[in-house]
């Protein structure tokens, strides 16, 4: 093996050591004090019944996302609906709007003196009845369908229309045709998009804080924050790595039962199908999910900005704070590229077990929620490393322990567009590994270079609870500004900060799109 390769097959396995760190922080330290941080988890009868009610709402609300998501990305991909192909990239959008965001929709709607309380009472109706926990919390996750509905949209273009085309000849009805030969065949994309739904909602922290609901994540910040129950925040973290472990797991193992056969499809264009009398139906469908994902959440801003008062708030950091966001999204981002880069490049020359060694270590880095990265994080650094405690350095390097996979997920699908013969052949006229990398592979993935920057410049900029802890003194985000607006109820105030997330985050998901 010659040095090159032995130097990206040992700097590949740091990386994935380094990424997972976190994650053996948590083991060693709830196994070093287990009467502090594993017993009274483990005895503590609340533990299954919050463990039960995170599953359960991560269920429910992934069984809700693809049911939202099937039609529509059936109805936008093949069918003669009314503006099918400007809802087809709309519905994506709901996917710049975080948690915490639309927890507020949701609080201005059903709270007091909400949207819902004033409609019913110029309509001279009764009350409506208070939203639970339960009711808020499923309806501001909602707002995830787009995670389901782009995998659909990504399984669709894959399939041959020509399945669909010989079952209508053999006399199946449209729907017949759908149910017996198109749903089959994406199966494993609903099951891919069910499982990232609820990879995410067990992740959450912003919409339960907000709704109050006992959710694993929610209770770890508590006890967290509290003064008692710290070490007891250990053994739930560790009991919520390893649900978002099994998850993980579960999408992987479906993602290598279906692998082989979505490389052999070739997707070819779908013919036209005519709705007849559904095609308004179908419509006014798409144009509520709109509604409700976009202009939704604009309505409630708009309504917010209409009763702000600015003499009682100052507004004079927006701008500050707007930029310090964009600057360390930019950082983590170029982090980001650079070490998927090298990863891409040890997966293409290096060893093939240790490329799938280190392919699992960064994604059981990705399965940690940021609140248990960032719990994680804090009590490793203030006793090993307290010179990098709240520091903008630590802040990226959580960013990275949650987002790198995104970066390598882009750049692999840009590199297997690539034949490695090209790489041979440079190699043959002379280049060295690097120099052919250089030279040959990377112009050619310039476009999946600019698709990984976006896509990790996106989630840094909505990441709430790994910045709200790990934050350096004096560090603003738009995030942690948003949070600290609306925990002191000064929602028109924060109205502005959460248009300026949600058109910076618009605006990637747009140039990633056009991309």
């Amino acid at each position: 093996m010659r040095l090159p390769t032995r130097m990206l097959d040992l700097g590949a396995l740091v990386l994935g050591g380094l990424v997972v760190l976190p994650l053996l922080w948590l083991v060693w330290r709830g196994l070093s004090r287990p009467e502090e941080a594993l017993l009274p988890v483990l005895q503590n009868n609340q533990t299954l019944r919050i463990t039960l009610r995170s599953a359960l709402l991560a269920t429910l609300v992934g069984g809700l996302c693809v049911a939202v998501a099937l039609p529509a990305a059936w109805l936008t991909h093949t069918t003669d609906m009314p503006g099918a192909k400007t809802f087809r990239w709309l519905l994506n959008l709901p996917l710049a709007v975080p948690s915490y965001v639309s927890g507020f929709v949701v609080v201005a709607l059903a709270g007091p003196g909400g949207l819902v309380s004033l409609l019913t009472r110029a309509l001279g109706l009764p009350p409506p009845a208070p939203w639970g926990p339960w009711t808020g919390t499923v309806l501001a996750l909602l707002w995830s369908w787009p995670m389901a509905l782009l995998l659909l949209q990504a399984a669709l273009r894959r399939l041959d229309p020509h399945t669909w085309e010989a079952a209508r000849a053999l006399g199946s009805s449209p729907a017949q045709a759908f149910l017996r030969v198109v749903l089959p065949q994406l199966r494993p994309a609903m099951a891919g998009g069910f499982l990232l739904v609820a990879l995410y909602v067990l992740s959450d922290f912003g919409a339960v804080s907000l709704m109050r609901f006992e959710s694993l994540s929610y209770v770890i910040y508590v006890r967290y924050r509290g003064f008692v129950g710290r070490e007891e925040a250990i053994g739930l973290a560790l009991l919520l790595s390893l649900l978002a472990l099994l998850v993980v797991l579960g999408r992987r193992w479906l993602h290598g039962q279906h692998a082989a056969r979505s490389a052999r499809q070739v997707g070819r264009p779908w013919p036209t199908i005519t709705l007849g009398a559904w095609r308004w139906p179908a419509f006014l469908f798409c144009l509520g999910l709109a509604l409700y994902g976009v202009g939704l959440p604009l309505l409630v801003l708009l309504s917010w900005l209409v009763g702000f008062d600015q003499a009682s708030v100052d507004l004079s950091p927006l701008s500050t704070v707007a930029r310090e966001s964009m600057s360390v999204a930019v950082i983590a981002a170029c982090v980001a590229l650079v070490l998927a880069s090298f990863l891409a490049w040890q997966r293409r020359s290096g060893h093939p077990a240790i490329a799938r060694a280190t392919y699992l270590l960064v994604h059981a880095g990705y399965a940690l929620p940021g609140i248990v990265v960032a719990l994680a994080l804090v009590g490793f650094s203030i006793r090993a490393t307290p010179a990098l405690y709240q520091t903008t350095a630590l802040l990226v390097f959580a960013y990275m322990v949650r987002f790198l996979p995104l970066a390598l997920h882009a750049l692999m699908e840009g590199l297997d567009a690539q034949s490695p013969r090209l790489v041979e052949a440079a190699q043959t006229l002379g280049d060295s590994p690097w120099r052919a990398w250089w030279r040959v592979v990377l112009p050619n993935l310039l476009p999946a270079c600019a698709a990984a920057l976006i896509a990790v410049w996106i989630s840094v900029l909505k990441e709430l609870p790994a910045t709200l802890l790990l934050s350096p003194p004096g560090f603003r985000s738009l995030a942690t500004r948003i949070w600290s607006l609306t925990e002191d109820a000064l929602y028109s105030a924060a109205a502005l900060p959460i248009l300026a997330l949600l058109a910076l985050a618009v605006v990637g998901l747009l140039v990633q799109g056009r991309r």
